[in-house]
This record gives C-alpha cells, sequence and structure tokens, in this order.
C-alpha cells in the first residue's frame, strides 16, 4: 500500500474467479443441483424397470384424464358436464387424480407417436364413433415434443418430484448437520435406498406423497410464525392430499405436534398456551382450504360428491389383500406381525443409516427436556449455524396468527420424530390391511434422513473439539465417515438395478440372504425387461403370468413387444413365473403342463431368481 493512501477496514472485493467459486458452493445451488443430477439418473435408469401391476393401469387412466383436459381447452364449457367428464375420470376413480393427471399432461406434452402397428390396429376399427374414441386416447400424434417413450413422460412428474426431495434434503440436513456433509447424507439416506431409487422411477404415487410430506412438513415449522406460510399450507395440504390418501393424517398430526410442543413449554417454562395457539390459523387453514383444493383437483368428485367420498372411503377401507412373504410364513389376510414394518425397515435401511437415526432419536428425547442440547444446531429458518434464543423481555408474543412466534430448539426434531415413527406404527396395527410392502411406509425415509443428519452434526460438533491436535484427521474424517455411511446404500442399488426390489440391505446378507430368511422378492411382473429382446426368448404364444395387460399394452405402444401373444398354460410355447411363496401352486401348473420342471432361462439378482422362463419341450 502507498504510504500517502489512507487506511481502511473495508474487506477487499474478491476477484472475479473467487466470487464464481464462492456462488458455485452456495448451499442452495448445490441443492438445486443434486436435484438436477437426481433426475437425469432416473430417466436413465427407468427404461430397463419394467411396468408393474399397479402402474399399467396409471398409465391407462393417465390417457384417459390428459384426453378430458386436452378435450377441455378445445370445447370449454361442453366438455365440462358430468357425463362427458365421468367418461374419462371413471377408470381408477378410487384413487386421486393428481399424479395421473400429471403424467397424462407430461405425455401430451413430450411422448413420442405409438408405434405403427397400434396406429394400425386404430385404424381398422370399424365403428367410426369407437375408431374417434380410440384414436382420442391413444393420442396417435404424440405429444408437442418427441422428446422420449410415452411411458418415460408419463413417470417424469414422479421423477421431477424425487428430485425435489433430494434438494430439499439437502437444504434441510445442510443446516441440521451444520455443513455439506449433513446435507449430503440426508439426500443420499433418502434417494439411494434401494426400495427408493426403484419407486422414485415409477408412475405411481409412493415417492411423490413422501416429498408432498416433506415439503408440508417443512412449511409446517414456517407456518406456526408467519401468517403467510400459514395461510399456504391449506392449499399445499389440498395437493398433498390429491397425491395419494396418506396426506389425510397429516393435518391431525400437524395439529397433535403443535399441542405437544405448546404443552411442553407450559410444563417446562410455565407458558400456559392462549386459545389463539390452540386453534390457530394453519389449522383452520388445513381444514378449509385443504379439502377444497383436494376436490378441485379431482374431477371425478366434481358431481355428487358426498356419494362419491362415501365410495372412496368404503373402498380403502374393505380394499383387498395382498399376498405378502415375511419370515418364510405367507400372509394374505390381516394381521401382518406388528413387528413387520419395523424388521423390513431393519432389513432395507443399511444398519450405519438406522444408527444414526436411532442417535437422532435419542437426542431429540434430550432436548425435550433440555432444549439447548441441540445449540449447536440452526435455528428453522437460521443458517448462522446455533440457536439463538432471545431474552424472554423479546420474545414476540404468540398471535392466531403465529402461535410459535419464536423456537426453544424442541419443534422441529419433535416434528420429525413424529413423522419418522407414524407411518410404521400405521402399518404395524393389526387390523390395517395388507397392502403391499416397504412402499407403503416410504414417507418415513426422509425424516429418518433428517434425524440421521442432525445425529451427524452433533457427533461432528463433538469430535472438531477431540481432534483439533490431529489437523489432517480432522480434514479427512468428513469425507471418510460420508463414504462409510452412503456406500453400503449406494452399492446396493448400483448392484441390484433394475430388480431393486428383490435388493436387501447387507445386514440382512442382501437378496440371497433376504431368500434364504424368507421374505418378499419383488411384485407384479416388473422384471421382465431383459427378456423383450426377441432374440432372447423366441415363441409365439406365452403365458405372462402376473404380468398385467395394460403393462403389456404399455409395452405394445412403444414398440417394445417382442410379438408374444398371451395365452394359457394350455396352449402357451413358453411360460413365464415370478416365484413368491404363494406362487408355488402356479409353479407346480407350469411343470405338469410343460412336462418339465427345467427352466428355459431364469433372470437372478445375486442367484436369486426374480423371473423364471419355461419352455414346452419339442
Amino acid at each position: 500500500m502507498n504510504a500517502s493512501t489512507p487506511p481502511t477496514d473495508e474487506t477487499p472485493t474478491p476477484r472475479l474467479p473467487a466470487r464464481i467459486l464462492q456462488r458455485l458452493r452456495s448451499p442452495r445451488l448445490v441443492a438445486a443441483l443434486l436435484g438436477v443430477l437426481t433426475v437425469m439418473v432416473l430417466l436413465r435408469g427407468e427404461g430397463q424397470i419394467g411396468y408393474v401391476r399397479d402402474e399399467g393401469v396409471y398409465l391407462e387412466a393417465s390417457r384417459h384424464y390428459a384426453a378430458w383436459v386436452v378435450r377441455w381447452l378445445d370445447e370449454g364449457g361442453e366438455a365440462n358436464t358430468p357425463e362427458i367428464r365421468d367418461r374419462y375420470f371413471g377408470i381408477n376413480h378410487e384413487h386421486p387424480a393428481l399424479m395421473k393427471l400429471a403424467g397424462g399432461i407430461s405425455a401430451r406434452t413430450f411422448a413420442e407417436p405409438p408405434a405403427p402397428e397400434v396406429l394400425a390396429e386404430i385404424s381398422q376399427i370399424k365403428n367410426p364413433r369407437k375408431r374417434a374414441w380410440r384414436s382420442e386416447l391413444a393420442a396417435v400424434e404424440g405429444g408437442k415434443l418427441h422428446w422420449m417413450r410415452e411411458g418415460a413422460a408419463m413417470r417424469l412428474p414422479a421423477i421431477l418430484l424425487a428430485g425435489l426431495a433430494v434438494t430439499l434434503l439437502f437444504a434441510t440436513g445442510h443446516r441440521l448437520g451444520g455443513g455439506y456433509l449433513g446435507g449430503l447424507i440426508a439426500a443420499g439416506y433418502f434417494i439411494l435406498l434401494p426400495r427408493v431409487a426403484f419407486h422414485a422411477s415409477l408412475h405411481a404415487f409412493d415417492v411423490p406423497i413422501a416429498t408432498m410430506t416433506l415439503l408440508v412438513a417443512l412449511v409446517w415449522l414456517r407456518a406456526l410464525s408467519d401468517w403467510r406460510w400459514g395461510l399456504a399450507i391449506g392449499p399445499l395440504l389440498g395437493v398433498a392430499i390429491a397425491v395419494k390418501h396418506n396426506a389425510l393424517f397429516l393435518g391431525p398430526l400437524l395439529a397433535l405436534h403443535l399441542w405437544v410442543c405448546l404443552a411442553l413449554r407450559w410444563r417446562h417454562e410455565g407458558q400456559r398456551p392462549r386459545l389463539a395457539q390452540v386453534v390457530p390459523l394453519p389449522l383452520i387453514s388445513m381444514a378449509v382450504l385443504g379439502p377444497l383444493v383436494a376436490l378441485l383437483l379431482w374431477p371425478w368428485m366434481w358431481d355428487d360428491t358426498f356419494a362419491r367420498l362415501s365410495e372412496y372411503v368404503a373402498f380403502h377401507s374393505e380394499h383387498s389383500y395382498y399376498n405378502m412373504e415375511f419370515l418364510g410364513q405367507n400372509y394374505n389376510r390381516p394381521p401382518l406381525p406388528i413387528s413387520y414394518p419395523f424388521v423390513m425397515t431393519w432389513a432395507t435401511v443399511p444398519s450405519a443409516l438406522l444408527l444414526l437415526t436411532s442417535i437422532g432419536l435419542l437426542l431429540t428425547m434430550r432436548t425435550i427436556r433440555t432444549p439447548r442440547a441441540l445449540r449447536h444446531l440452526g435455528r428453522f429458518g437460521d443458517n448462522r449455524g446455533r440457536i439463538r434464543r432471545r431474552r424472554s423481555s423479546e420474545d414476540p408474543q404468540p398471535r392466531w396468527v403465529a402461535p410459535l412466534p419464536s423456537f426453544d430448539g424442541r419443534e422441529e426434531p419433535t416434528l420429525y420424530v413424529g413423522l419418522a415413527a407414524f407411518p410404521l406404527l400405521l402399518i404395524a396395527l393389526p387390523w390395517v390391511p395388507i397392502f403391499g410392502g416397504t412402499k407403503h411406509w416410504l414417507t418415513a425415509y426422509p425424516f429418518m434422513a433428517l434425524l440421521a443428519a442432525m445425529a451427524w452434526g452433533r457427533l461432528w460438533w463433538r469430535a472438531r473439539t477431540l481432534l483439533r491436535a490431529w489437523p489432517k484427521l480432522l480434514r479427512w474424517a468428513p469425507p471418510v465417515v460420508l463414504i462409510a455411511v452412503l456406500a453400503p446404500s449406494t452399492w446396493a442399488t448400483l448392484h441390484g438395478h433394475p430388480f431393486n426390489l428383490s435388493q436387501y440391505a447387507p445386514l440382512a446378507g442382501g437378496a440371497r440372504g433376504a431368500a434364504a430368511t424368507g421374505l418378499n422378492r419383488g411384485y407384479w411382473g416388473h422384471a421382465i425387461v431383459p427378456l423383450l429382446d426377441s432374440d432372447v426368448l423366441a415363441a409365439e404364444r406365452v403365458y405372462l403370468h402376473d404380468v398385467h395387460q395394460l403393462a403389456v399394452e404399455q409395452y405394445r405402444r412403444e414398440g417394445r413387444w417382442p410379438g408374444w401373444q398371451p395365452n394359457g398354460l394350455g396352449r402357451a410355447d413358453a411360460a413365464l413365473l415370478f416365484p413368491e411363496k404363494h406362487m408355488l401352486s402356479d409353479e407346480i401348473e407350469i411343470w405338469d403342463r410343460f412336462g418339465t420342471v427345467q427352466p428355459a432361462m431364469v433372470l437372478t439378482l445375486d442367484d436369486v431368481p426374480v423371473t423364471i422362463v419355461y419352455q414346452r419341450p419339442q
């Protein structure tokens, strides 16, 4: 500095490359990039995952729903009569419509046209009205932009929501875990689980509702202190309900969370709740605006609403039961053992992640009594890395629009524990129907991931004081921990693709250990894509076993079906079998009809059969 230049306290402006690097290291940017990366990877791998049974129905329903949207845009109110609307929305009306609407609109935007043979079949229909109807549903011209297969286009909205979940988890985990490692643990915990990665690639509701539950929970925490978020949470809950009925539990759960927080303050600090805090704006918004938005997004409910809502409730309360193998025993009627969701979580989530989640649970139990036990964490919405507890004289007063204007450290972890535990406890109830496997408590996994990030933040905060004497160890410990924590699920997911419904955690022995233990192997005919190459299985008449006819139709529309003619065992030249304990009688029948017990080929994961092919001897 020149001697004549006066001293200054201003920090020099960083050079342009340094500023760019600083912006590239922004947690928000990293969170967004991880979300984009997730979408790209899932889109790249989804084509190897076959269409499961439910998905075939959703694909067909999506075509119906999107056809109505197109007609409504063309004809206006003339297309919005109950008679016309019900014709399109009658299929699969027992489930909310939003994800199927989104999938159908995505296909009308990005899908390639149907295969020529499908178009030829439609053109040969003699009845003009039936031909016009089939052409309308088939979207014979494809989408506006011919970018991807129709099935991929319909799967795109769910994949985008999976990317959003990763973004939200990294951003929240970054704060809870004290940096990038906490964010990566939270995001990786969720999306790198084999079951999550599999379901994230489907045109279905399970990962989308997990994402919406996470989003509603994060907005709820803001709604407790900001009236704008309190007003917004009602419509957001309505969107979640329109994705899947799991969201119907969120209103009561969030109300319970608020009342528990108020009760803890009353007990420990003597802060008696005010009436305005007990029934505040966020709860009113969810109770009033949530159902209205959900109904608005479900056209089937626009006519004869109360009767159809009753039908909807009856369908799910009397839901048909599915077969499920658990510890070597087949269950096709409730109750499942109470241990089922807990054992299956242990068997499908790597133990290192479960250990971190358990530590997060213990920390939450401690902080209920001592809020400052988690003082190393950032206050919700505060990225400064610590909780700033205001003096009581400075605390804003609770109001109807802001029931908890300041947090004391209990609120956020308590919410995550409740939302992580509830889905597993619900499935464990003996009167709950057997809907299926782990997908029915996927909504717990984002919150288990956040508890794990919180545990890491606490452990690393303690470890730094112990490792200051060893700077090299202090430098290399975080990446080593990240690899140790996420490597098992990463390897399992990559290795198990595209059969990740048959993949299990390393401590359970992977696919081999689970098969030997008698755990469920898969379901509903998805493990078929490697056989669709016409050179693999040269047969004309094929018994398709558990492959749904609407899934076959989707393969045909995309030009991927090898020309097999679905047939019964009596006439079939080849037979597929998807091995499960309750399918043993089907396999014995194949042996009897074909006169052989020798498979022609077998698709396996670590030598565990997921699809068996039999051919009739010549």
